[in-house]
């Protein structure tokens, strides 16, 4: 079962139509919204669809149009940025190897914990600037330890995990003005999770417990941390 109190319900019934939908049969939700309706830790507001293949841009941008009503935002090769009644939605061909099986939940296709891992840990590599991705790599610490995600990234990117390991510890390019919105119960003090980071890096095998407070309680979203 997935954490559906993560995403709102317009959200949703999206999600729902574009994975029915036949065009897009070879598109995976990744992201944040993978991984919160999976863990259930966070709300999550868009939807990313990534495919390891090629895809016709323009077809599937005007298919979208017709169906969805898509106002399309930009686009160009293997990549379509959008907004679908009010959902933003980027739709884009990631041609790195999965590194496990794609998880069918709910009539969901999700990439896995390892995959999404890996994504974020590129991601944070690459800029550094977005505070859910550490927020996110912080509770994926609860699933797997940090080796396992170094060792997806590297598979699939073939990334120096020296260098993406010292990346959870730099903070300085962080978006100051970007609040990310925790569900009830969870960790949001941003010190506390610093320290998880660190102590992962400095012991990447060591696996952390679940929080203890696992109850989901879409009634109460206000627990949110800025850096």
């Amino acid at each position: 079962m997935l954490y559906k109190q993560t995403v709102i319900n317009e959200l949703w019934e999206l999600l729902q139509r574009l994975m029915k939908d036949e065009r897009l049969q070879d598109f995976i939700l990744v992201g944040g919204t993978a991984l919160s309706l999976q863990i259930g830790h966070r709300i999550s507001i868009d939807i990313d669809l990534f495919s390891i293949k090629d895809f016709d841009y323009k077809s599937i941008s005007q298919h979208l149009k017709q169906k969805l009503n898509a106002n399309v935002k930009e686009m160009f090769n293997n990549t379509i940025l959008m907004d679908i009644n009010r959902v933003k939605v980027d739709i884009i061909a990631h041609k790195y190897p999965l590194q496990k099986e794609v998880l069918h939940i709910d009539n969901v296709r999700l990439a896995s914990l390892e995959d999404i891992g890996a994504m974020k840990l590129h991601a944070i590599f690459q800029s550094g600037t977005r505070i859910k991705d550490f927020v996110d790599m912080y509770f994926l610490l609860e699933h797997n330890p940090l080796q396992t995600y170094l060792d997806a990234y590297k598979n699939k990117y073939n990334g120096n995990t020296a260098l993406a390991s010292y990346a959870l510890t730099f903070y300085e390019n962080i978006y100051r003005d970007f609040e990310v919105t925790l569900m009830h119960g969870k960790e949001s003090n941003w010190g506390t999770m610093k320290e998880r980071l660190e102590k992962a890096v400095a012991n990447p095998s060591f696996k952390f417990d679940l929080e203890p407070d696992k109850k989901i309680n879409q009634h109460v979203r206000k627990r949110g941390i800025r850096r």
